[in-house]
């Protein structure tokens, strides 16, 4: 692994070699993986350098291509998997730096990303893939640019979350909820998600999260995957076709007793349930914050 700032402009250089590229990636993930939280002006300053650098982005983007066409064909080999994670790592450094990550949404690379979310493969290390690429367009999302996040509605990544939200792993659905949270907090996204004409895409995300019905059975799943959920509704009850469709919609887990263990041990998920009860007038004497009969829906 590379220890040495310094070390990084040649390692980088060595991304244009074939022959060199696969250590190259390898070490330069390592770095940033080892940066990330213990020394964020190199982890900026590596970004810039990426995303500047002569041909370093086409070189990322042909090996994302060169996986995705392996995943198409149904022949994605563990080496090949690790080598994308190492690729999608360098592209999580350039999303969460503030400097390049509008450039990096403008160059519509993020959206080669997309095809390694849908891919279902039956191979062990596959979500790894999954999870990580959806971890770059959290990344983006997350800082709650308006710019982005218009990018990520014309870009369809709802629609990408719900997929994740059906066929990805526990971790994948996690991120994907967390993606949709960060959406959700933009007026813009809230105003996509609840318009009319996406009525059926709001419909299909609250199908999709009756899987709360399954995590009130088995209570091993990660409780952040609740967490983002509650969040997630919580927020669409502000809008009033979204306080419609979460009041038709919510799953009855959430009302009766199923989480009681759930929210002793965690007590920010009992307050997030208290707060969606009390905005829904699911509590006994207790009326909705507000009534959707009341406010223009179109």
């Amino acid at each position: 692994m590379v220890k040495n700032p310094m070390a990084i402009p040649q390692a980088i250089l060595e991304l244009q070699h074939p022959s060199m590229r696969e250590s190259a990636l390898r070490c330069l993930s390592d770095f940033l993986i080892w940066k990330r939280e213990a020394d964020r002006e190199n982890y900026d300053w590596t970004a810039l350098l990426l995303f500047n650098s002569c041909s370093t982005m086409a070189v990322l983007l042909q090996e994302v291509l060169a996986f995705s066409q392996l995943s198409a064909d149904g022949t994605p080999t563990v080496r090949a998997s690790k080598r994308v994670v190492n690729v999608l790592t360098l592209f999580q450094c350039i999303a969460s730096s503030k400097q390049t990550r509008y450039k990096f949404v403008k160059s519509f690379i993020p959206n080669f990303v997309v095809p390694l979310i849908r891919f279902e493969i039956p191979l062990e290390n596959y979500e790894d893939v999954r999870a990580v690429a959806l971890s770059v367009i959290g990344i983006l999302c997350q800082a709650r640019e308006p710019e982005v996040i218009q990018w990520a509605l014309d870009s369809n990544m709802v629609e990408i979350c719900q997929i994740s939200m059906e066929i990805g792993s526990e971790l994948s659905k996690v991120i994907g909820m967390h993606i949709l949270e960060a959406i959700l907090q933009d007026d813009s996204g809230m105003s996509y998600i609840c318009s009319p004409t996406c009525d059926l895409l709001l419909k299909n995300l609250m199908r999709t999260w009756e899987l709360v019905t399954c995590l009130a059975v088995d209570q091993d799943f990660s409780p952040r995957l609740l967490f983002h959920i509650l969040r997630c509704y919580i927020l669409l009850c502000t809008n009033a076709r979204g306080f419609s469709t979460v009041r038709e919609n919510l799953p009855d887990s959430l009302t009766d007793s199923s989480f009681i263990d759930l929210t002793e041990e965690f007590p920010l998920i009992a307050s997030l349930l208290q707060q969606l009860l009390l905005s829904l007038g699911k509590v006994d004497n207790c009326s909705p914050s507000f009534k959707p009969d009341d406010l223009q829906l179109y």
